[in-house]
Protein backbone atom coordinates (compact mmCIF):
# COMPACT_ATOMS: atom_id res chain seq x y z
CA UNK A 1 0.00 0.00 0.00
CA UNK A 2 1.37 3.43 -0.96
CA UNK A 3 1.06 5.48 2.25
CA UNK A 4 1.99 8.72 0.47
CA UNK A 5 -1.10 8.52 -1.69
CA UNK A 6 -3.46 7.88 1.23
CA UNK A 7 -2.11 10.99 2.94
CA UNK A 8 -2.95 13.26 -0.01
CA UNK A 9 -6.22 15.13 -0.19
CA UNK A 10 -8.99 13.03 -1.70
CA UNK A 11 -10.56 14.00 -5.04
CA UNK A 12 -13.71 16.13 -5.00
CA UNK A 13 -16.81 14.02 -4.37
CA UNK A 14 -20.21 15.67 -4.87
CA UNK A 15 -23.59 14.13 -4.17
CA UNK A 16 -25.75 14.58 -7.26
CA UNK A 17 -28.94 15.26 -5.29
CA UNK A 18 -27.34 18.22 -3.48
CA UNK A 19 -26.30 20.08 -6.65
CA UNK A 20 -28.04 23.21 -7.88
CA UNK A 21 -28.35 24.16 -11.52
CA UNK A 22 -25.74 26.89 -11.05
CA UNK A 23 -23.19 24.49 -9.56
CA UNK A 24 -23.96 21.79 -12.12
CA UNK A 25 -23.40 24.15 -15.05
CA UNK A 26 -19.94 25.03 -13.70
CA UNK A 27 -18.75 21.42 -13.99
CA UNK A 28 -16.50 20.23 -16.82
CA UNK A 29 -18.53 17.13 -17.61
CA UNK A 30 -15.81 15.66 -19.82
CA UNK A 31 -13.55 15.52 -16.73
CA UNK A 32 -16.22 14.24 -14.34
CA UNK A 33 -16.71 10.63 -13.29
CA UNK A 34 -20.24 9.60 -12.35
CA UNK A 35 -20.54 6.99 -9.59
CA UNK A 36 -23.66 4.93 -8.95
CA UNK A 37 -24.19 1.83 -6.84
CA UNK A 38 -26.73 -0.76 -7.99
CA UNK A 39 -27.37 -3.18 -5.12
CA UNK A 40 -30.50 -4.54 -3.45
CA UNK A 41 -32.53 -3.85 -0.37
CA UNK A 42 -32.26 -7.35 1.06
CA UNK A 43 -32.27 -9.29 4.32
CA UNK A 44 -28.71 -9.79 5.58
CA UNK A 45 -29.04 -12.03 8.59
CA UNK A 46 -30.78 -10.83 11.76
CA UNK A 47 -28.07 -8.26 12.41
CA UNK A 48 -27.28 -6.14 9.31
CA UNK A 49 -29.36 -3.39 7.66
CA UNK A 50 -31.33 -4.25 4.52
CA UNK A 51 -29.18 -1.82 2.53
CA UNK A 52 -25.92 -3.62 3.39
CA UNK A 53 -24.90 -4.30 -0.23
CA UNK A 54 -25.61 -0.73 -1.30
CA UNK A 55 -23.82 0.75 1.71
CA UNK A 56 -20.79 -1.44 1.00
CA UNK A 57 -20.86 -0.59 -2.70
CA UNK A 58 -20.84 3.12 -1.89
CA UNK A 59 -18.17 2.62 0.76
CA UNK A 60 -16.02 0.79 -1.77
CA UNK A 61 -16.07 3.58 -4.36
CA UNK A 62 -15.38 6.23 -1.73
CA UNK A 63 -12.44 4.20 -0.46
CA UNK A 64 -11.13 3.80 -4.03
CA UNK A 65 -10.82 7.57 -4.31
CA UNK A 66 -8.21 7.55 -1.55
CA UNK A 67 -5.89 5.42 -3.67
CA UNK A 68 -6.27 7.05 -7.06
CA UNK A 69 -2.98 8.24 -8.58
CA UNK A 70 -2.27 11.95 -8.69
CA UNK A 71 -3.10 12.32 -12.39
CA UNK A 72 -6.78 11.64 -11.68
CA UNK A 73 -7.19 13.60 -8.46
CA UNK A 74 -8.19 16.78 -10.28
CA UNK A 75 -11.33 15.07 -11.58
CA UNK A 76 -14.72 15.67 -10.00
CA UNK A 77 -16.62 12.58 -8.90
CA UNK A 78 -20.42 12.80 -8.84
CA UNK A 79 -22.23 10.25 -6.70
CA UNK A 80 -25.80 9.41 -7.66
CA UNK A 81 -28.25 7.95 -5.09
CA UNK A 82 -28.04 4.18 -5.10
CA UNK A 83 -30.32 2.08 -7.28
CA UNK A 84 -31.96 -0.90 -5.57
CA UNK A 85 -33.36 -2.60 -8.69
CA UNK A 86 -31.61 -5.94 -8.13
CA UNK A 87 -32.36 -9.58 -8.73
CA UNK A 88 -31.99 -12.82 -6.73
CA UNK A 89 -32.59 -11.30 -3.32
CA UNK A 90 -33.16 -13.57 -0.32
CA UNK A 91 -36.75 -14.88 -0.24
CA UNK A 92 -37.56 -13.32 3.12
CA UNK A 93 -39.88 -10.44 4.03
CA UNK A 94 -37.90 -7.22 3.77
CA UNK A 95 -36.13 -8.14 0.53
CA UNK A 96 -37.16 -6.36 -2.69
CA UNK A 97 -36.89 -8.37 -5.92
CA UNK A 98 -36.62 -7.19 -9.53
CA UNK A 99 -36.17 -9.12 -12.78
CA UNK A 100 -32.70 -8.88 -14.41
CA UNK A 101 -34.37 -7.20 -17.39
CA UNK A 102 -35.52 -4.40 -15.07
CA UNK A 103 -31.99 -3.88 -13.76
CA UNK A 104 -30.72 -3.70 -17.34
CA UNK A 105 -33.44 -1.28 -18.44
CA UNK A 106 -32.87 1.11 -15.53
CA UNK A 107 -29.11 1.21 -16.06
CA UNK A 108 -29.41 1.56 -19.84
CA UNK A 109 -31.74 4.55 -19.41
CA UNK A 110 -29.40 6.05 -16.82
CA UNK A 111 -26.32 5.60 -19.00
CA UNK A 112 -27.99 7.04 -22.08
CA UNK A 113 -29.23 10.06 -20.12
CA UNK A 114 -25.75 10.74 -18.71
CA UNK A 115 -24.09 10.27 -22.11
CA UNK A 116 -26.54 12.72 -23.70
CA UNK A 117 -25.48 15.32 -21.11
CA UNK A 118 -21.80 14.96 -22.01
CA UNK A 119 -20.56 12.58 -19.32
CA UNK A 120 -17.97 10.16 -20.66
CA UNK A 121 -17.09 8.04 -17.61
CA UNK A 122 -19.66 6.15 -15.53
CA UNK A 123 -18.64 3.65 -12.86
CA UNK A 124 -21.26 1.27 -11.47
CA UNK A 125 -20.50 -0.21 -8.06
CA UNK A 126 -22.17 -3.19 -6.41
CA UNK A 127 -21.68 -5.65 -3.57
CA UNK A 128 -24.40 -8.18 -4.39
CA UNK A 129 -22.89 -11.52 -5.39
CA UNK A 130 -25.72 -12.92 -7.52
CA UNK A 131 -24.29 -13.77 -10.97
CA UNK A 132 -27.57 -12.80 -12.65
CA UNK A 133 -27.38 -9.38 -11.01
CA UNK A 134 -23.84 -8.43 -11.92
CA UNK A 135 -24.25 -9.92 -15.39
CA UNK A 136 -27.30 -7.68 -15.88
CA UNK A 137 -25.16 -4.69 -14.87
CA UNK A 138 -22.37 -5.77 -17.23
CA UNK A 139 -24.75 -6.17 -20.15
CA UNK A 140 -26.33 -2.76 -19.61
CA UNK A 141 -22.91 -1.11 -19.31
CA UNK A 142 -21.58 -2.82 -22.42
CA UNK A 143 -24.59 -1.78 -24.49
CA UNK A 144 -24.45 1.88 -23.43
CA UNK A 145 -20.67 1.99 -23.95
CA UNK A 146 -21.03 0.69 -27.52
CA UNK A 147 -24.04 2.82 -28.42
CA UNK A 148 -22.85 6.14 -26.99
CA UNK A 149 -19.07 5.80 -27.23
CA UNK A 150 -18.59 6.30 -23.48
CA UNK A 151 -16.99 4.23 -20.74
CA UNK A 152 -19.69 2.72 -18.52
CA UNK A 153 -18.14 -0.03 -16.41
CA UNK A 154 -19.24 -2.36 -13.61
CA UNK A 155 -16.22 -1.97 -11.34
CA UNK A 156 -17.43 -4.88 -9.15
CA UNK A 157 -17.13 -7.22 -12.14
CA UNK A 158 -13.63 -5.99 -12.94
CA UNK A 159 -12.63 -6.68 -9.33
CA UNK A 160 -14.16 -10.17 -9.41
CA UNK A 161 -12.23 -10.95 -12.58
CA UNK A 162 -8.92 -9.73 -11.15
CA UNK A 163 -9.21 -11.01 -7.60
CA UNK A 164 -11.25 -14.22 -7.63
CA UNK A 165 -11.57 -15.41 -11.21
CA UNK A 166 -15.33 -14.83 -11.07
CA UNK A 167 -16.30 -16.20 -7.67
CA UNK A 168 -18.03 -13.94 -5.14
CA UNK A 169 -15.93 -15.47 -2.34
CA UNK A 170 -12.89 -13.51 -1.19
CA UNK A 171 -10.92 -16.00 0.92
CA UNK A 172 -7.92 -16.04 -1.44
CA UNK A 173 -7.71 -12.24 -1.43
CA UNK A 174 -8.50 -11.42 2.19
CA UNK A 175 -7.27 -14.55 3.94
CA UNK A 176 -3.84 -13.06 4.62
CA UNK A 177 -5.14 -9.96 6.41
CA UNK A 178 -4.43 -9.62 10.14
CA UNK A 179 -7.42 -10.41 12.32
CA UNK A 180 -9.03 -13.08 10.16
CA UNK A 181 -8.74 -16.85 9.84
CA UNK A 182 -8.68 -17.78 6.16
CA UNK A 183 -10.98 -20.77 6.75
CA UNK A 184 -13.60 -18.47 8.25
CA UNK A 185 -13.86 -16.83 4.83
CA UNK A 186 -14.71 -20.05 2.99
CA UNK A 187 -18.45 -20.01 2.31
CA UNK A 188 -18.66 -16.43 3.59
CA UNK A 189 -20.98 -15.09 0.90
CA UNK A 190 -23.76 -13.18 2.63
CA UNK A 191 -23.91 -11.27 5.90
CA UNK A 192 -20.84 -13.05 7.29
CA UNK A 193 -17.48 -11.83 8.54
CA UNK A 194 -16.66 -9.80 5.40
CA UNK A 195 -19.90 -7.86 5.20
CA UNK A 196 -20.38 -7.49 8.95
CA UNK A 197 -16.82 -6.16 9.33
CA UNK A 198 -17.34 -3.62 6.55
CA UNK A 199 -20.61 -2.39 8.05
CA UNK A 200 -18.96 -2.11 11.49
CA UNK A 201 -16.36 0.14 9.84
CA UNK A 202 -18.80 2.14 7.71
CA UNK A 203 -22.05 2.30 9.71
CA UNK A 204 -21.70 0.67 13.14
CA UNK A 205 -24.86 2.42 14.33
CA UNK A 206 -26.93 0.17 12.04
CA UNK A 207 -25.43 -3.18 13.10
CA UNK A 208 -27.25 -5.15 15.82
CA UNK A 209 -24.99 -5.46 18.86
CA UNK A 210 -25.45 -9.24 19.28
CA UNK A 211 -23.77 -10.08 15.97
CA UNK A 212 -20.89 -11.69 17.89
CA UNK A 213 -23.15 -14.46 19.17
CA UNK A 214 -24.19 -15.65 15.71
CA UNK A 215 -22.74 -19.08 14.79
CA UNK A 216 -20.96 -19.85 11.53
CA UNK A 217 -23.35 -21.14 8.86
CA UNK A 218 -22.48 -22.12 5.28
CA UNK A 219 -24.30 -23.59 2.31
CA UNK A 220 -21.99 -26.62 2.18
CA UNK A 221 -22.41 -27.28 5.90
CA UNK A 222 -26.18 -27.05 5.61
CA UNK A 223 -26.25 -29.44 2.63
CA UNK A 224 -24.23 -31.98 4.61
CA UNK A 225 -26.73 -31.64 7.43
CA UNK A 226 -29.38 -32.60 4.88
CA UNK A 227 -27.38 -35.69 3.92
CA UNK A 228 -26.25 -34.24 0.57
CA UNK A 229 -22.82 -33.81 -1.01
CA UNK A 230 -22.04 -30.17 -1.87
CA UNK A 231 -20.88 -29.39 -5.43
CA UNK A 232 -17.12 -28.97 -5.62
CA UNK A 233 -14.75 -26.96 -7.79
CA UNK A 234 -11.12 -25.93 -7.62
CA UNK A 235 -10.55 -22.85 -5.50
CA UNK A 236 -9.46 -19.71 -7.29
CA UNK A 237 -10.79 -20.85 -10.69
CA UNK A 238 -14.16 -20.24 -12.36
CA UNK A 239 -16.57 -23.13 -11.83
CA UNK A 240 -18.04 -25.11 -14.71
CA UNK A 241 -21.58 -24.39 -15.85
CA UNK A 242 -23.20 -27.42 -14.20
CA UNK A 243 -21.26 -26.85 -10.99
CA UNK A 244 -22.49 -23.27 -10.95
CA UNK A 245 -26.07 -24.38 -11.60
CA UNK A 246 -25.96 -26.97 -8.82
CA UNK A 247 -24.31 -24.52 -6.42
CA UNK A 248 -26.96 -21.91 -7.26
CA UNK A 249 -29.77 -24.38 -6.61
CA UNK A 250 -28.22 -25.44 -3.32
CA UNK A 251 -27.82 -21.80 -2.34
CA UNK A 252 -31.46 -21.07 -3.10
CA UNK A 253 -32.59 -23.89 -0.83
CA UNK A 254 -30.19 -22.81 1.92
CA UNK A 255 -31.36 -19.20 1.87
CA UNK A 256 -34.99 -20.22 2.10
CA UNK A 257 -34.07 -21.57 5.53
CA UNK A 258 -31.24 -19.21 6.56
CA UNK A 259 -30.59 -15.48 6.28
CA UNK A 260 -26.78 -15.35 6.26
CA UNK A 261 -23.79 -17.45 5.18
CA UNK A 262 -20.48 -17.09 6.96
CA UNK A 263 -19.13 -16.24 10.39
CA UNK A 264 -20.43 -12.81 11.47
CA UNK A 265 -19.25 -13.47 15.02
CA UNK A 266 -15.64 -13.14 13.87
CA UNK A 267 -16.19 -9.61 12.49
CA UNK A 268 -14.56 -6.41 13.76
CA UNK A 269 -14.39 -2.78 12.62
CA UNK A 270 -10.61 -3.05 12.37
CA UNK A 271 -10.93 -5.95 9.94
CA UNK A 272 -13.55 -3.96 8.05
CA UNK A 273 -11.09 -1.11 7.54
CA UNK A 274 -8.45 -3.53 6.26
CA UNK A 275 -10.94 -5.11 3.84
CA UNK A 276 -12.06 -1.72 2.52
CA UNK A 277 -8.46 -0.60 2.07
CA UNK A 278 -7.54 -3.81 0.25
CA UNK A 279 -10.50 -3.71 -2.12
CA UNK A 280 -10.27 0.07 -2.49
CA UNK A 281 -6.63 -0.02 -3.53
CA UNK A 282 -7.24 -2.81 -6.05
CA UNK A 283 -10.30 -0.97 -7.35
CA UNK A 284 -8.35 2.26 -7.76
CA UNK A 285 -5.74 0.49 -9.88
CA UNK A 286 -8.47 -0.73 -12.22
CA UNK A 287 -10.24 2.64 -12.32
CA UNK A 288 -7.00 4.42 -13.22
CA UNK A 289 -6.44 1.99 -16.10
CA UNK A 290 -10.02 2.55 -17.31
CA UNK A 291 -9.68 6.35 -17.17
CA UNK A 292 -6.28 6.17 -18.86
CA UNK A 293 -7.82 4.14 -21.67
CA UNK A 294 -5.37 1.26 -21.25
CA UNK A 295 -7.87 -1.33 -19.96
CA UNK A 296 -9.79 -2.52 -23.05
CA UNK A 297 -13.57 -3.12 -22.99
CA UNK A 298 -12.92 -6.85 -23.32
CA UNK A 299 -11.67 -6.74 -19.69
CA UNK A 300 -14.56 -4.68 -18.29
CA UNK A 301 -16.49 -7.75 -17.26
CA UNK A 302 -16.34 -10.88 -15.11
CA UNK A 303 -15.28 -14.27 -16.54
CA UNK A 304 -18.97 -15.26 -16.60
Amino acid sequence: MDESRTADAEPTLLRWETLTKRKFDQLDRSRCVVLVTCSPLEVHGPHLPFGADALEGEGLVRRMLRFLPERHRSRTFLQLPFIYAATDTLPHPGSIFFQPSTTQAVLRDLGRSLAAQGFQNILVSNFHGSPRHFLAIEQACARVSRERNVRMVCIFSVLLSRLTGGSSELYEVLGRLPGVDREDLVGDTHGGVVETSQLLALHPEWVERDYGALPRRTVDGWLREQGETPPTHERGKPAGVMTMVNAFRGGLRFFRAETYAGAPGKASPELGERILDTLGEKGAEAVAEILDGVLPPSQWHSPL
